[in-house]
């Protein structure tokens, strides 16, 4: 049986299998082992890997190959010759009980270097006293007897090149970074050129508008706000990348002319991006990444993110950052016994400020993070905001087909599209699969029919809202980018609105749109970096692999004021104990 026959078989796919057959073709004397392995590679990072290790053996489909499995558990590994160590240059890379495809081992060690490297403290122009003055001026120190952490946070971000604001939904990671933009501002003794990025357009929308809202809040200068960005963009932008191009126009040979760097999202940020990113920045950049490491890691591989906050979970610090803390009046902490570089650039954020008073979803969020399922339960049995249903999503009576209408029927009667743009995005039916009748497609599908009848089988319907699901860049269309449908004038042809990045209408012809979807409803995934005043949440009848703890905390924190969760108990349950895993061989010491 040749391997193209056994993809059918095992647990391989067909990109797997063609590399196999490729390195058995340059090396034909290759055992079937180290063929093996190298499948093994491609197939995890299939998985959202950087490498694999045996432990990942535990999610392997198919029993034929248990014998070959027993040795590499037990540390025996394959020998070939394209099989090497890390001084080598061959395909996979094998050290410990790690192995990788070359690609990824370049990118974690490319990280790993460029991390470290920024980590280490860096001196700057103004003393104590002069930081004291600037926190006091833009993050006044609270009455409270608890540590300010956003005060840490901006305090550390001048202390090395490297900053990491870690924090969950609400706790004001945005609001933080506008005045990190200032502080560093206020303390240069040159002009700075800044920038904001975020993985998505839509996370990339969020950070300009949040920063653009924040700014008549801070006591700055005409020069000093003409100085802050005006808008974010994503990273593809920012690093200058091509259609049909894996390789952006910056790199380490035309580096982004920049001085400080602020990514929203990091959470969404895959290794490979990582590594490109940081290849672009001058080494005396400062960079300064936001994000919450419980949230759904990026779909494609690693977590760069939560590999570097767990050099620090509990906010301690080395006691040369507790003296600089203390001498710039930002905090009094005690130091912690041994802590990395790295670790000392890591804060985590952690008073919500999103959710008013103790909410419900916010005492939901805190017990999914935690795993906590009697916490979980009460927050959904107990909360004024959130409403709770065991049934599944279903149009079959006359008030949920009048809920249902409620919420999208205004849509093609609003006065102006951004009035429809700004409706659109204050609800959102989210889901967790895509197939299936509480899917996205079954969900769009049914509400489609109710509200257009027969003419929704037309993708062109006024007050459709649409999810583009390609890049268009020639139009400034991207990936995740959500419009909607109206009459340019009463009884006019339809047209595409969108909000642009700088915030106004982005308008095109129908016909001239990429790839899209109705977006009545949409994955989780699709809605990771944006939030919705309300959300109803529907979860499959059954308990889904894909439902994870992490799966559970992204969604509920998507809804700010009002949540409705479609789950049965089961399910929940299911979910709670399953973690999102990510394997990297990423090390910070």
């Amino acid at each position: 049986m040749s391997a193209f026959e056994r993809v059918r078989e095992g647990g391989f796919s067909a990109l797997d299998i063609a590399l196999m057959e490729s390195l058995r073709v340059i090396w034909p004397a290759s055992s079937a082992a180290a063929l093996h392995l190298a499948g093994l590679n491609s197939w995890a990072v299939g998985k959202g890997h950087s490498c694999f290790t045996p432990e990942l053996l535990d999610d392997w489909p198919d029993t034929q190959d248990s014998a070959l499995h027993a040795q590499l558990r037990a540390g025996t590994w394959p020998q070939a010759e394209f099989i090497g160590d890390a001084s080598s240059d061959l395909p996979i890379i094998v050290d410990g009980n790690r192995s990788w495809l070359r690609r990824y081992w370049r990118h974690e060690r490319d990280v790993e270097a460029a991390l470290l490297q920024r980590a280490q403290p860096a001196p700057i122009s103004s003393n104590a006293a002069e930081v004291a003055q600037a926190l006091d001026e833009f993050l006044p120190a609270s009455n409270e007897a608890q540590t300010d952490w956003q005060r840490v946070a901006a305090a550390m971000s001048l202390r090395a090149p490297l900053s990491v604001i870690c924090g969950g939904p609400g706790t004001g990671k945005t609001h933080t970074a506008l005045r990190l933009l200032a502080l560093h501002l206020r303390l240069s003794d040159k002009p700075l050129r800044m920038a904001l990025a975020a993985p998505t357009g839509k996370a990339a929308q969020r950070l300009g508008e949040s920063v653009q809202a924040g700014l008549d809040a801070l006591p700055l200068s005409a020069k000093e706000r003409d100085a802050l960005p005006s808008d974010a963009k994503t990273l593809h932008r920012l690093l200058g990348f091509r259609p049909q191009s894996v390789a952006p126009l910056h790199d380490a040979d035309d580096p982004l002319d920049l001085d400080v760097l602020i990514v929203d999202e990091c959470s969404m940020v895959d290794l490979p991006l990582m590594a490109k990113l940081l290849r672009a920045l001058k080494p005396e950049c400062r960079l300064i990444l936001l994000g919450d490491p419980d949230q759904l890691p990026a779909v494609e591989n690693g977590a760069v993110l939560a590999s570097v906050a767990a050099s620090n979970g509990d906010n301690v610090f080395s006691a040369p950052a507790c003296r600089w803390l203390a001498d710039a009046k930002a905090a009094r902490l005690n130091p912690g016994v041994e802590q990395t570089a790295i670790g000392d650039c890591v804060v985590r954020l952690q008073r919500a400020r999103r959710f008013a008073g103790e909410s419900g979803i916010a005492r939901l969020v805190g017990a999914i993070r935690l795993g906590d399922e009697d916490a979980v339960f009460d927050a959904l049995s107990t909360s004024a905001d959130i409403r709770w249903s065991e049934q599944a999503m279903a149009f079959d009576t006359v008030q949920a087909r009048n809920a249902a209408r409620s919420h999208w029927t205004d849509l093609a009667t609003s006065e102006s599209p951004q009035a429809a743009l700004a409706q659109l995005g204050s609800y959102r039916i989210l889901c967790a699969v895509r197939e299936g009748p509480q899917g996205v497609v079954g969900l769009n599908q049914a509400i489609g029919s109710l509200l257009h009848g027969a003419s929704s089988a037309s993708l062109h319907v006024c007050g459709r809202p649409i999810l583009v699901t390609s890049n268009e860049h020639a139009l400034g269309l991207y990936n995740g980018d959500v419009g909607i449908l109206l009459a340019e004038h009463a009884g006019g042809p339809l047209r595409a609105w969108f909000t642009r990045r700088d915030g106004g209408l982005l308008c095109v012809l129908p016909t001239q749109l990429p790839a899209h979807e109705s977006a009545y409803a949409m994955t989780v995934h699709k809605a990771q970096g944006s939030e919705f005043d309300m959300v109803d949440l529907v979860l499959p009848q059954q308990p889904h692999p894909l439902i994870t703890r992490e799966w559970l905390y992204t969604a509920a924190s998507r809804a700010r004021r009002e949540l409705h969760v479609h789950a049965s108990r089961e399910v929940i349950r299911a979910a709670l104990p399953l973690r999102t895993r990510r394997i990297n061989g990423l090390h910070f010491s």
